[in-house]
């Protein structure tokens, strides 16, 4: 359910706002403010950050959004990657220390991973 159009008209009501006032405050048409109260039409990026700074909320709330999302970093996913394959964090460090070039890292990937594959395979 788009909750949306709902949370923006409860807002600026609590607000003691009209839509004329909120939509001059946030630099849209009135026209363009009833459209999105109505759900026919969605804020851009730049109107929703605004109605977010006016109306004093965040834009999980507007949009719903019960929790927040975790996104991983780059490193964390490669980390992760890597860590998944055997490759400990010591053999990371390791690698670090070393300063190696690219070939080279992929040349001590390979072997840790082959190294933890004969350490896991049955004798």
């Amino acid at each position: 359910m788009n909750h949306l159009p709902k949370r923006i008209k409860q807002l600026r009501k609590q607000k003691g706002l009209t839509q004329i006032q909120l939509a001059q405050r946030i630099g849209i048409t009135q026209a363009f403010l009833a459209e999105i109260e109505s759900g026919r039409k969605r804020p851009s990026l730049e109107v929703l950050e605004k109605l977010c700074d006016t109306l004093d909320c965040s834009a999980d709330y507007l949009l719903d959004i019960a929790q927040p999302r975790e996104y991983k970093t780059f490193e964390q996913s490669a980390m992760d990657s890597l860590t998944s394959r055997g490759i400990t964090q010591q053999m990371l460090e390791e690698i670090a220390e070393r300063n190696l070039t690219g070939e080279q890292l992929r040349l001590a990937i390979k072997l840790a991973q082959t190294m933890q594959d004969d350490k896991n395979s049955p004798s």
